[in-house]
């Protein structure tokens, strides 16, 4: 296990009318499944949410936002289901912008600080 500081991204909500970002919580990079685990302040605090690159172009990373739904037990994850989806410039890689269902605010990840 590797023995670094964890990164920490921050997230917001970006109202697309006015331009004015709120706090939402924040993002953790796993590096053995290359995906973000997210934690949305507005999401009840058992509700998994994660952040997947899923293809990219030479201007573009396209990410699938997925809610984990738990096995009957409530003991780990029984599959994934889609709720939203995600871009970035392949450049620099940040923000990332996601559209989750039924929000009218973009949900964005900074880059780690």
């Amino acid at each position: 296990m590797s023995e670094g500081k964890v990164k920490c991204y921050r997230l917001f909500w970006l109202c697309n009318q006015s331009g004015r970002s709120l706090p939402a919580g924040v993002g953790f990079y796993n590096e053995s499944k290359g995906d973000y685990r997210l934690s949305v302040d507005l999401f009840c605090e058992n509700k998994v949410v994660f952040l997947r690159p899923i293809s990219m172009t030479e201007e573009m990373i396209n990410f699938r936002v997925e809610s984990a739904i738990r096995k009957k037990d409530g003991l780990g994850v029984h599959h994934r289901v889609e709720i939203g989806v995600g871009h970035a410039n392949a450049k620099e890689g940040f923000p990332i912008y996601m559209d989750i269902g039924p929000y009218d605010r973009t949900l964005v990840m900074e880059a780690a600080s």
